[in-house]
């Protein structure tokens, strides 16, 4: 019996810190799919990645790659820490802009991103 209640205490312990895992994951998952949106210029991607508070400045962010080829490099984000409801997801890599054959580079690492989860969903809510 008392092997039992062991296997089972230790199977839960697995349960949560794979859980725990899998969340930090999908937080940091969303900034990059967020990203990845902004570059490819998709609006509507951007929008649904993002919370209520967040859904004007989506559209405004994706609107400032108009004008410019954009891709992400070497980029990759985690989960760092929690503040509240909020997953706080750090990256590093950089977004390489390209206008009239010139690039500009804009260095993503010097970001916290707030991720709120929604019912499951995780959505990119801002800057801190």
């Amino acid at each position: 019996m008392k092997k039992n209640i062991i296997i089972l205490s230790l199977s839960l312990v697995l349960v949560f810190i794979l859980g725990a895992c899998a969340s930090g994951d999908l937080a940091a998952q969303s900034v990059e799919d967020y990203y990845q949106a902004l570059v490819n210029k998709d609006m509507d991607r951007a929008v649904s990645l993002s919370c209520a508070d967040w859904e004007m400045n989506a559209q405004m962010e994706v609107d400032s790659f108009q004008a410019v080829d954009a891709t992400l490099d070497s980029f990759t984000c985690e989960q760092t820490g929690t503040d509240g409801n909020m997953a706080i997801v750090n990256c590093t890599g950089q977004i390489v802009m390209s206008y009239d054959g010139e690039d500009q580079f804009l260095d993503l690492s010097g970001q916290n991103y707030q991720v709120l989860d929604q019912g499951g969903d995780w959505l990119f809510c801002g800057y801190r």
